[in-house]
């Protein structure tokens, strides 16, 4: 559901070329690709078998900027997200995040950085399957910032933002299309508003002003385009009894250029059952899509475990097929 401005790029690219239609499909299921599955769409593993919350449950490597004022010890987390579409094509996801207080539970940081690669898969479109392979860096860096006992607000910024897209014939090998995006400026803005001990109400809004290019005999030599995209989040989470946790959450994304205006909407729903002191079970829902979760925790560390089935399947499984996705986190604290 997230960043379908990867949508709209191709969309105005393909009216650039002599036979537009292929490209069109094309554009629709591949270049939309990495962003559905990297850094702008990135949680932690923990929330991620919950449904995929972003804006309002506290946890080590967060997605709300804001999270970096409540923090008060220093953490460090490595992720590794393996997406398997029925297709072939296989996506793996590396993150790792590093975050510190600068005054315990008033200021703080994070640094996150996400890689993203592709085995070669087929994609079907009109003109026939072709082969793609994708890929994406990403860098964000987050200062959240206490206002008062209950406010507290963050900002996000991305120095690097940038994807790659291949579309090669299934035959021969040869290159069809190469599409790259970077983001020329791009920011997420988050706040947090604590209602109890461990309830709260969150809110994230980002917006990337991106820079698209293609190349290759697909597009008859090169054509560009830029598209800004908006998107705002807003949760709510709290403890519904001693053992069991539960939140909810709405999105919304609008894209604009090229004299075009798109939006999108959708709710992930999600508990936690805390089994005992180290031991959680997580269930949830992301725009439809089924999530579990099992994490093993202690005070220093914790490893956790979720499972999606047919994550963005409304943006891509006509191209790609079905999916199954594994995430697998360790996290260590110390002071």
């Amino acid at each position: 559901m997230k960043h379908r401005r990867s949508v709209w790029v191709l969309v105005l690219i393909g009216s650039l070329l002599v036979t537009p239609t292929p490209i069109f499909s094309q554009g629709l299921d591949t270049y939309a690709l990495p962003h559905l599955f990297a850094l702008p769409t990135a949680t932690t593993t923990r929330l991620f078998g919950m449904g995929g919350f972003v804006t309002c449950i506290k946890d080590a490597g967060f997605g709300n900027p804001a999270f970096a004022g409540t923090l008060e010890s220093s953490h460090a987390v490595g992720r590794l997200s393996l997406t398997e579409f029925d297709s072939g094509l296989d996506l793996t996801g590396m993150q790792l995040s590093a975050a510190a207080p600068l005054d315990a539970n008033r200021r703080g940081w994070q640094v996150t950085w996400f890689e993203l690669d592709s085995s070669a898969g087929t994609l079907a479109t009109p003109g026939g399957p072709v082969l793609v392979t994708i890929n994406e860096d990403d860098l964000a860096v987050h200062y959240g910032c206490r206002l008062s006992e209950t406010w507290i607000v963050g900002i996000g910024m991305s120095p690097v933002f940038r994807t790659a897209t291949d579309l090669r014939n299934p035959l021969t090998g040869d290159l069809l299309a190469h599409i790259e995006s970077e983001a020329d400026f791009g920011f997420r803005l988050g706040a947090l508003y604590q209602f109890d001990d461990d309830g709260w109400a969150g809110f994230v809004f980002d917006k990337y002003d991106e820079d698209v290019t293609a190349s290759g005999p697909m597009v008859g030599g090169s054509a560009s385009a830029g598209f800004t995209s908006k998107e705002m989040a807003i949760g709510i989470s709290r403890r519904l009894s001693d053992r069991v946790l539960g939140a909810i959450e709405w999105q919304q994304l609008t894209t604009e250029g090229a004299g075009v205006k798109i939006g999108d909407a959708g709710i992930r729903v999600g508990a936690e059952v805390q089994v005992d002191e180290n031991w959680a079970v997580r269930l949830g829902t992301n725009d439809g899509a089924l999530s579990l979760g099992l994490g093993v925790v202690s005070q220093d560390w914790s490893f956790e475990y979720a499972f999606v089935s047919d994550w963005n399947d409304d943006s891509v499984g006509a191209a790609v097929g079905g999916s199954d996705t594994h995430q697998f986190e360790v996290r260590r604290s110390w002071k």
